[in-house]
């Protein structure tokens, strides 16, 4: 009798797997794996097969290490999880007004000058008009 890692004729492969590594997951959790224990309630599952995946998860669990968050993330996490509070939304000129003092100048520049070709495109046929007019006199 060959040891599939599961029996071809149940419907619930990914469901056994998936199982086995949540309870393998938990007992790397809790610092006390046995092996033997944890595969006794799937007798569909051969040792060999999940050894693989009992293998990874056991050196990223020893990879990983524990991060404590600080205290100014967790109370800004609290206040947007308690009151919902977004991101504020600032208007375009709120955004300017909190850019560099040469940030704005640069940007006043350029919009001067935006404007006055804007300006000088549009008013191109009245200015030719007048020139016409007035070289005709």
């Amino acid at each position: 009798m060959s040891f599939d890692l599961f029996n071809r004729r149940t419907h619930r492969p990914h469901r056994q797997l998936a199982e086995f590594l949540a309870d393998h997951a938990d007992a790397l959790l809790g610092d006390s794996v046995d092996l033997d224990r944890l595969i006794a309630p799937y007798d569909r599952i051969a040792i060999d097969q999940v050894e693989g995946f009992v293998a990874v998860a056991e050196r990223l669990s020893r990879s990983l290490v524990d991060v404590k968050p600080s205290d100014l993330f967790v109370e800004h996490l609290r206040q947007q999880l308690l009151y919902g509070q977004e991101p504020e939304r600032r208007t375009w000129w709120q955004r300017l007004r909190r850019l560099p003092p040469r940030t704005q100048l640069a940007a006043g520049i350029g919009g001067a000058t935006l404007t006055a070709g804007v300006v000088l495109i549009a008013s191109r046929p009245f200015v030719i008009d007048a020139l016409t007019s007035w070289r005709e006199r």
